[in-house]
């Protein structure tokens, strides 16, 4: 019997940790999900490609000990249910599954799940409170920022959440510091927590384009849009 074999974790809330997980990388452990025991009862589940880290506390969860899982494509679409969905990822046997309100199972993934590894602490890489500024400061990769997103997405439709500001973002900077890890927040999954790691550029961006700095005063606008007036009516010309 595994000795995870009580695992079990509310299915809906995988997806939005999923973009988070590293793809190809050659520290294996990274290219899976970490899952902990939190002191409040439940368990951490954690992401991280090395650039970015997902986390959301997954209250209703049974883990007894840490535990890095692989979690294949296939695997992420099945736990992709909604706001009523009751799936749970669990073990069967030595197999990671996902199962159905009734204990159904809807897919069992192939080969052993847990891998032999030390993962990253979240505990170390998740700033203080204290230290966090609202805005986000610096420069972050397109790709970071579109990986929040398919989370946003990800915890809007696990919620049941349809307008558009459910998939609201919410950005804090550490210290305000440009050279410091940002953290994000999202509307639609009060329990997540993602971190990102900035980009270290050649140097600071001009605040604004040369051709923005001289625009003209707001009052001008109004001239700028005025239309010609028609042209006047062509007479028409005798047989």
């Amino acid at each position: 019997m595994s000795k995870h074999a009580n695992l079990r974790l509310t299915a809906k809330l995988l997806p939005i940790i999923a973009p988070f997980i590293a793809k190809n990388d050659i520290r294996y452990y990274l290219n899976a999900i970490n899952v902990r025991p939190h002191k409040d009862g439940g368990a951490v589940i954690c992401a991280t490609n090395g650039h970015a880290l997902g986390a959301i506390h997954d209250r209703d969860a049974v883990c007894e000990q840490e535990v890095i899982l692989r979690f294949d494509a296939r695997m992420q679409q099945a736990c992709a249910g909604g706001p009523k969905d009751e799936r749970a990822v669990v073990m069967i046997g030595d197999r990671l599954a996902v199962v159905d309100e009734g204990g159904t199972d809807l897919y069992i993934q192939a080969g052993r799940p847990d891998v032999e590894a030390t993962y990253p602490s979240y505990a170390r890489v998740i700033p203080k409170m204290e230290e966090l500024r609202p805005g986000l400061v610096g420069m972050f990769g397109a790709n970071l920022i579109t990986l929040c997103e398919k989370a946003a997405a990800a915890a809007a439709k696990a919620s049941g959440k349809k307008l558009q500001h459910d998939t609201a973002m919410q950005f804090f900077s550490v210290k305000g510091d440009p050279n410091l890890s940002a953290v994000v927040r999202l509307w639609a999954a009060p329990e997540f927590i993602g971190v990102l790691m900035p980009m270290r550029a050649e140097g600071p961006m001009a605040v604004m384009p040369s051709w923005a700095i001289s625009l003209p005063p707001i009052d001008d606008l109004a001239s700028m849009t005025k239309t010609a007036s028609a042209p006047a009516a062509t007479e028409a010309v005798p047989a």
